[in-house]
Formats: C-alpha cells, sequence, structure tokens
C-alpha cells in the first residue's frame, strides 16, 4: 500500500546505464521520493546515490542487503539488475512492495510454470503488483497495439528494432548472444533463443491484449560478422566473428505470420550483411495499412533514458493495480506526466 497519497516512495535497484536514468528522473520527479538504493558492485556500497549519479547528494547510501530496501518502506522498487533474480524478486513482493522490472520480464511465462507461480503467489501475498516493460520489448509494442485500435482488420502486426548497439557496453551480455565468436558454433541459434525468450513472452502479451490464439511461436536467428578487427573497448571483435544478429519470434495462426517481433542488433560499423538501422519500427498490415517510426536520442543518455521512463511513469498506475503480474493491456494510459517543462 502505498503511505502517502500524493507521494510514491521507490527504491532504485541496480545503477547501470537503465538504473541511473531511472535514479535521476526519481530524484527529481514531484511526486517521487527515492528512499533506498540496491547497488551490485562493492565499490558503490555505501556512497550516496546522489555521489554516484554525478548529481547534488540525497542523503540515501547504496546497499546491497536487499533488508535494507524492504526497510527503507518503499511502495515500489525500479528492478533494473543486468542479470535478474527471481528470489529477490520474490522476497520483494511478498514484503508488500510492488516491483517493475525492465529486466528480462514481461509477463514471465518462459521461466516456466513453477516460476511463474512463484512471483504470482508472492504478489498476490503481498498484496501488490509485478509489472515488466521497457522499450522493446515494452513501450514498442504497447504503441503497436494502440496502433492497431485504428483499423477494422488486422492481418499482421510487425515490431522492427534495428539499432547500433555499439554503446551498451556489456561484455557479458554480447558474448552470451555469440559475438565475437564464429558464426558456426554449435547449439549458438539455441544459446540465443534461449536468452531472448522474453520476446516470446512479448508475442503472447500481444496475442492476449488482441483476442487470438496462437497455434505456434517460431523463432529464427541470422548472424553478420565483421570485415575488419572490431576495437570497442570493453571488448573486441575479430575480423570474420559475430558482430550482429538478426532475429524473429512469430506468432502463428493457421500458419500465418500474425504477429512478428524482429530485432537487429549491431556493434560497429563494418559488417555483413550490413543490416540498416532503422530504429523502432511498426508496421500493420490490415484496414488499413499502418506504419510508425519512432527513434531514441542516440548515445548513452537516450538508451538509458528510453527504457527507464517506460518504469518511472508507470509507478503510480502499478501501485494501484490489482495483486499479481499485470501486464499492459490492464493498464491505463501511462504518460511523461508532471515531465512537461512549461518555463
Amino acid at each position: 500500500m502505498q503511505n502517502d497519497p500524493g507521494i510514491f516512495r521507490v527504491a532504485q535497484w541496480g545503477t547501470g546505464l537503465v538504473g541511473s536514468a531511472a535514479a535521476r528522473k526519481v530524484i527529481e520527479h514531484p511526486r517521487l521520493e527515492l528512499v533506498g538504493c540496491f547497488a551490485h558492485s562493492e565499490s558503490k556500497v555505501g556512497q550516496d546515490v546522489g555521489t554516484l549519479l554525478g548529481a547534488t547528494p540525497t542523503g540515501i547510501k547504496a546497499t546491497h542487503r536487499i533488508e535494507e530496501i524492504v526497510a527503507a518502506g518503499p511502495d515500489c522498487v525500479l528492478y533494473m539488475p543486468l542479470v535478474w533474480n527471481v528470489d529477490d524478486m520474490a522476497h520483494l513482493l511478498s514484503a508488500g512492495i510492488n516491483v517493475i522490472s525492465t529486466a528480462n520480464f514481461i509477463t514471465g511465462r518462459s521461466f516456466g510454470a513453477e516460476t511463474i507461480g512463484k512471483l504470482d503467489h508472492a504478489a498476490r501475498q503481498g498484496g501488490v503488483s509485478l509489472y515488466g516493460t521497457g522499450i522493446n520489448p515494452g513501450q514498442a509494442n504497447i504503441i503497436a497495439l494502440a496502433a492497431s485500435a485504428a483499423c477494422a482488420r488486422v492481418r499482421r502486426i510487425t515490431v522492427r528494432e534495428a539499432v547500433d548497439a555499439t554503446h551498451y557496453a556489456s561484455k557479458n551480455t554480447w558474448v552470451s548472444l555469440g559475438f565475437g565468436g564464429p558464426p558456426d558454433a554449435p547449439g549458438l541459434a539455441d544459446r540465443v533463443k534461449e536468452r531472448a525468450l522474453v520476446f516470446m513472452d512479448t508475442v503472447e502479451m500481444m496475442a492476449d491484449a488482441l483476442k487470438v490464439t496462437l497455434d505456434d511461436i517460431v523463432f529464427n536467428v541470422d548472424f553478420a560478422t565483421a570485415n575488419e578487427d572490431l576495437p570497442l573497448g570493453y571488448m573486441e571483435i575479430p575480423r570474420g566473428r559475430v558482430c550482429a544478429l538478426r532475429m524473429s519470434y512469430c506468432g502463428v495462426v493457421k500458419d500465418k505470420r500474425v504477429i512478428d517481433l524482429q530485432l537487429v542488433w549491431r556493434l560497429g560499423h563494418a559488417m555483413t550483411p550490413d543490416w540498416p538501422v532503422e530504429g523502432y519500427v511498426i508496421e500493420i498490415e490490415g484496414e488499413p495499412d499502418i506504419r510508425a517510426n519512432f527513434q531514441a536520442a542516440k548515445g548513452k543518455v537516450g538508451s538509458g533514458t528510453t527504457t527507464a521512463m517506460n518504469a518511472v511513469h508507470a509507478i503510480p498506475a502499478v501501485c494501484a493495480a490489482r495483486p499479481g503480474i499485470v501486464t499492459a493491456a490492464e493498464l491505463p494510459l501511462i504518460t511523461a506526466a508532471y515531465c512537461v517543462e512549461t518555463d
């Protein structure tokens, strides 16, 4: 339950690219109060959160103890680690704290029945909600669903993310997806599929919102290789090794693709095939056809902010939602409330 009907007490979990963007906005937001911060790095523990962000000190010290986050009494935790932990999520939920995650979570179905049951039970036990969002999966899919309201008939919805992700300096993430290795490595496609199962959950979420029953969800992936050595700073990709991938999760009904989520992630500039950078493209084939394109600001600030703000702005709606796991279709319209500059 919320402590003050006018102010939401928030704890930040993670201070990386996305977490830092979220924490900055929480600190300056007129209806949010930062009451705690969880940091994974030992070097950050004990430091003032404002200092960590290069801003004015807040009086809130970073911790790596979940008990201290619970004791701070937040209404909501913005859960944004690089590597998620289901036990930590369940701990927060059962303690009566709403959780909004940008870490590989939309519905949690791909985690398996046991895990999703554990999270849903913890949320209901705590009387709170668990919500997954981000830019993609997340806002891009929500925009597609909203755009579909202009159609009398829908044959296919495609959401395509095609981005230069060179600035995302997480070597572990890229290595787990095969980047830097040979494109014909045994089991590589299966590794990528397993790592990206959240997009399967997203296909199902969109199908549920559209009231369509899928026969199957089909996965495909292709790889591009570097035409020259690519020194990226946080890792080096040798010539001839994977530096980009193109994958898709497609929801199928009667052998027809009705929901098609496509992703192109590329590091560096010299590769074959040289897939174009398009940003986020939404295409609806129907009556009428609809096409929309939106671009996030380039660089670290733009990338972190576009992912983080979908979670920050959702805090009031998630705190008011029913207990359990909730999706975008159950929440009211979420906007950049209190963020319009009028001076």
